[in-house]
């Protein structure tokens, strides 16, 4: 009765058990479709003879099964990254060389300060130098020629190579990029724009002084020779700054009699007045009716002191002109320093 299914074994249970069913007796024909389910496979019973081709997708892989032994040398292309997955990290040493950079993605940030050398930097041309210009962009200075000396052209443009002034030293400026000291190539020292004057009495001026009266040779009777500065105004120079001042004056007297005593010469200052006097004048001691008298003063001045000349003849009556005209009565000065 061995392997033989009994006529009334299992009945009423709708079953066969397995202990009656022969190994391998059990034909792909037996099974119906679709009865065979992922609790009748034994583990590891599923081996490469029996996976279809083209059956494993993405959906059958546990995530993190797929090692790097299981990766096909070149297999991964560009294609398989995700965006931004390839972080530091992942980079290979020294991997990253010229042709990975995209044209002009390297920018001031990702250069470390004191990296750029001599070396590194476009050649140029043999004597340019390096400034910016009026827009703060870099430019080449082209090169000068032999004996030109490097010059300020001003805010706003860059400096070039010129002759030096002169053929001495360069001139130095001030902030208005005018000249005010030059030497030259015999060492000469020239201030174009240091104070000073000369000014002449433009007329006679009759009957001032001769009793004693003090006459200020001032008002709109002078002619300006020369005005560096513009500080000598209608017979007063008025000091632009603080320092030592030298002023000479030739002072013209005419229409003299027996009668004066004496004759005063004045450069009045703010602060002082210098007198020259020709004392015990009188007509019979000179051979015209006119005297002349020179005076050179060295004195301090602040800033706003003015300067200006004054006659006194004495012991007569009001008769002493004050002599102009060219070559007579004239006033002039400069500072010192």
């Amino acid at each position: 009765m061995s392997g033989i299914v009994g006529k009334n074994l299992g009945r009423g249970s709708g079953l066969i058990t397995a202990s009656p069913v022969a190994a391998d007796s059990v034909s792909g024909a037996s099974i119906v479709d679709d009865a065979i389910d992922s609790e009748h496979y034994t583990d590891g019973s599923i081996d490469n003879a029996h996976i279809a081709d083209d059956a494993i997708d993405s959906e059958h892989y546990a995530d993190g099964s797929i090692d790097n032994a299981h990766i096909a040398d070149d297999a991964i292309d560009s294609e398989h990254y995700a965006d931004g997955s390839i972080d530091n990290a992942h980079i290979a040493d020294d991997a990253i060389d010229s042709e990975h950079y995209a044209d002009g993605s390297i920018d001031t940030a990702h250069i470390a300060d004191n990296q750029i050398t001599l070396a590194k930097m476009a050649g140029g041309t043999d004597g340019n130098i390096i400034s910016y210009d009026g827009s703060g962009d870099p430019v080449a200075i082209a090169t000068g020629n032999d004996g030109q000396v490097l010059t300020s052209t001003g805010a706003g443009s860059p400096p070039a190579f010129e002759d030096a002034a002169g053929g001495g030293e360069d001139g130095l400026t001030n902030n208005s990029n005018t000249t005010w000291m030059t030497v030259s190539a015999d060492e000469e020292v020239l201030m174009p724009l240091q104070p000073a004057f000369m000014a002449s009495l433009t007329s006679t001026q009759a009957n001032v002084t001769g009793d004693g009266t003090e006459y200020d040779i001032t008002g709109a009777i002078w002619t300006e020779v020369k005005d560096i500065g513009g500080n000598f105004v209608n017979g007063t120079f008025t000091a632009p700054v603080a320092g030592t001042y030298v002023f000479y004056c030739n002072n013209v007297l005419g229409g003299l009699t027996t009668n004066e005593g004496r004759t005063l010469n004045y450069i009045e200052l703010s602060n002082r007045d210098h007198k020259n006097l020709d004392m015990g004048m009188s007509f019979d001691e000179h051979s015209e009716d006119t005297i002349a008298i020179s005076s050179v003063i060295i004195d301090f001045m602040d800033a706003a002191d003015t300067a200006h000349m004054k006659s006194n003849v004495t012991g007569g009556s009001k008769v002493i002109d004050q002599i102009g005209g060219a070559a007579t009565t004239y006033f002039a000065g400069f500072l010192l320093g």
